[in-house]
């Protein structure tokens, strides 16, 4: 279980200071829709270590979110998608 300060750590990364080859690769990632949020949201934790700085293939990706913005799963799935059409 990931606490309240353990994501305020990660939210706090400044993507520019990272060496890029050190973020996880979501490019192979998918949402499975038949989990739970809790489930989705700690696969989204285990596959990029830090849901708020990872990499797509050679780009490196910071999110931020809002209170009462769209669900994570949203935003990743349609970030993927662009990337994906983009090709």
């Amino acid at each position: 279980m990931i606490t309240k300060q353990q994501l305020n750590t990660m939210k706090n990364v400044d993507i520019r200071t990272m060496d890029k080859a050190a973020l996880h690769d979501v490019s192979g990632f998918f949402f499975d829709a038949s989990l739970s949020k809790t489930e989705r949201a700690a696969r989204v934790i285990a596959a990029t270590q830090n849901p708020y700085c990872f990499r797509y293939g050679d780009t490196a990706v910071q999110v931020e979110f809002t209170d009462n913005g769209p669900p994570l799963q949203d935003l990743i799935s349609g970030f993927l998608a662009r990337q994906k059409s983009a090709s």
